[in-house]
């Protein structure tokens, strides 16, 4: 089936068929509808009840590929990325005043416009292709509600503006994003919807006032045509942008408030385009990257680039929530960020036990896993013993941990600080891998072997638990055994898991029990009883793991260090997003994690600028008011290009 091409935020490739393109897509969607169009006859036929299956599609650039070395650690499941950028004279203390949302692949996964001859149900039909994922169970759309809602009216009963921004380019122009907004009730939450670039005869842009649509001309003309530049003339005139502004309602009270003397650090764009957050002459501030993915899409077929808040993972709602309330806790920059919560005063300065290290994107920079599956069963398969050559020792340790972005041998950086962790003032410490890997705890372990850093680990942990694969394995004096881990007794989050190692060491070391006659039990386990949550801290390059998400519980990680993501072309692989790992750009990584280790007090956790006082801190977690972010996508398999090297020297 040939590809829908979709009215997104990109200008047709081929304009001078742009009109056929539109016919098309019309005729793909009326197929879809279970219509026949004949010309201007539409023969009705009984909707579909069922949608076709439908398959995600990722490559190393956007294109699906069909080469040997892929990347395994997709658990940062396609989800949008929040940043603050740094900049002299930059107000961080500033409050978001307004969020604008892009339309299509942001608001919309796929943008699909309504035709005036189109029935009710075969609105429902478009409405459910636009807005609704077929990747995630629930209502995106309530989910979108609710989320825009939230955004309006914060906890902290802040307030704020919403808008759309958007380059649609449909021959209806604004009518007709309002129109698929108001089939999907999504038009109520938003103040004004502005389209750019403005069209003769069309207006380009509607404000909502007292419940009602009207249509206005903004000053498009006046401003260069980039999102960036649009708005900061926002900021600086936003009666411009807002026409209710003038009247004397509620709606014109709350919008004056909010918008006068309004800042750019005010303002949050949400879009799946990267090149809309600056122009040549702006940046915006404050964003957030709604990622963007190849797939087969329901009875449509392939589609590329598309999107949507929300499309592969729930946590983007709260993600953006949290972002839009605390931007400042997102800084962009590529270093590890380190935080202590805030203890009672008899217990802040308890020393660290045990660190506990996240493998994927914190210990790897990308995860390549070997495809043999001695590689997931085998302690000690190296690729040797592969049944058929993939890899070279050399190339799987440089692909997974070895940095091409900064000088030196990251491994042995690691091995030195992994050694220091351990010994550091008399203290002691234990190592182990909190992970969430597909391949088992035998493959992460065997990886870790490669490089040789599996000897300075107790204790692996995996959270992805499959019957034909341990999910756990431990070191007695240089000799891994693998066991079952109690991960199945306990809510699948990280933060609850760590809090049952602190409840019960002993069910997640079996070195506790089976072997205190080891010099290893004195020399570092013999510490983890007692253990508390404020004794442990996890290394991480996602955010959302430092807190439980389940309602039943208020588990927290207490000490912390944030692993930076980044999007970056690596080595052979072309492009890959959400690569992470400790120290792959910046040495002061390794630094910053001993001294944290060695005396976290002396990072605090910090708190929402003028919201929480010096005595919340000191109250327990419902009265201390905390706001995270994450920056999770899905991440694009690791794909090499060309033939692997073994095969290139092979002649």
């Amino acid at each position: 089936m040939p590809c829908l091409p979709c009215l997104t935020d990109r200008p047709p490739k081929h304009s001078s068929h742009h009109h056929h393109h539109q016919s098309s897509w019309r005729r793909m969607i009326s197929y879809f509808l279970g219509r026949e169009d004949r010309g201007g006859d539409s023969r009705k036929a009984p909707l579909t009840s069922a949608l076709p299956a439908y398959q995600p599609v990722f490559g190393s650039a956007g294109t699906m590929t069909s080469q040997p070395h892929e990347r395994t650690s997709h658990h940062a499941t396609f989800r949008l990325r929040c940043a603050e950028r740094s900049t002299p004279g930059m107000d961080c203390n500033y409050p978001v005043k307004l969020v604008v949302f892009d339309f299509d692949e942001t608001i919309s996964m796929v943008t699909f416009m309504a035709k005036d001859t189109d029935t009710p149900a075969e609105r429902r039909i478009l409405r459910e292709i636009n807005f609704e994922t077929p990747w995630v169970e629930g209502d995106r759309l309530d989910k979108l509600r609710q989320l825009f809602q939230a955004i309006r009216k914060g906890q902290d009963g802040r307030q704020r503006a919403l808008t759309i921004l958007t380059k649609n380019s449909n021959k209806n122009g604004i009518t007709g994003v309002l129109q698929l907004l108001s089939d999907a009730d999504l038009d109520i939450y938003f103040d004004a919807i502005w389209i750019m670039p403005a069209k003769p005869g069309q207006h380009s842009g509607v404000y909502q006032d007292g419940g009602k649509w009207k249509f206005f001309d903004p000053p498009m003309g006046k401003v260069p045509q980039t999102k960036a530049d649009v708005l900061f003339h926002v900021a600086n005139h936003p009666k411009d942008w807002f026409p209710q502004m003038k009247n004397r309602n509620a709606d014109a009270k709350r919008l004056q408030k909010l918008l006068t003397n309004l800042k750019m650090e005010g303002v949050v764009l949400v879009d799946d385009q990267r090149f809309n957050f600056q122009s040549e002459h702006h940046q915006i501030l404050r964003y957030c990257k709604v990622a963007r993915y190849d797939a087969e899409y329901r009875c449509v077929g392939l589609q590329k680039d598309m999107g949507g808040i929300g499309a592969h993972n729930d946590a983007d709602y709260e993600t953006l929530r949290r972002f839009v309330e605390d931007p400042w806790m997102c800084k962009e920059n590529l270093q590890v960020r380190c935080s202590a919560r805030a203890l009672p005063p008899d217990q802040e300065k308890q020393p660290v036990k045990l660190v506990v290290f996240d493998f994927d994107e914190t210990l790897t920079l990308a995860t390549f896993m070997p495809k043999d599956q001695g590689c997931a069963t085998k302690i000690g398969w190296t690729p040797n013993d592969a049944s058929t050559p993939e890899w070279t020792l050399q190339d799987l340790v440089d692909f997974n941990f070895e940095t091409p972005f900064a000088s030196g041998s990251r491994v042995r950086r690691l091995q030195q600080v992994f050694k220091a962790l351990i010994d550091m003032s008399n203290q002691c410490r234990v190592l182990a891998i909190l992970t969430r890997n597909d391949s088992g705890a035998v493959a992460v372990l065997n990886l870790l072997k490669a490089a040789r850093l599996d000897q300075f680990f107790a204790v692996i942990w995996n959270m992805q638990t499959r019957p034909d694969l341990p999910n756990g394995a431990y070191q007695v004096n240089g000799t891994w055994s693998t066991f079952v881990t109690p991960v199945a007794e306990v809510y699948d989050h990280k933060a609850d898991v760590l809090a049952d190692v602190a409840n019960r060491p002993q069910a997640w070391f079996p070195q506790l029990t089976k072997c205190t006659h080891h010099k290893g039990y004195a020399s570092g386990l013999g510490s983890l009883r007692p253990l508390a949550p404020e004794n442990i801290v996890l290394v991480d390059d996602e955010r959302a793991n430092f807190r439980t998400d389940a309602d039943r519980s208020a588990a927290r990680v207490m000490r912390y260090c944030k692993v930076a993501r980044y999007d970056e072309n690596y080595r052979d692989c072309g492009l890959l997003n959400q690569m992470g790992g400790l120290g792959a750009h910046s040495e002061a990584d390794y630094t910053t994690l001993v001294n944290f280790v060695e005396q976290p007090w002396n990072f605090p956790y910090e708190p929402s600028p003028g919201l929480v006082t010096a005595a919340d801190e000191h109250l327990s977690a419902g009265h201390t008011r905390e706001v995270e972010n994450d920056d999770l996508r899905i991440r694009r398999p690791r794909v090499r290009a060309g033939m692997p090297s073994w095969l290139a020297m092979s002649g």
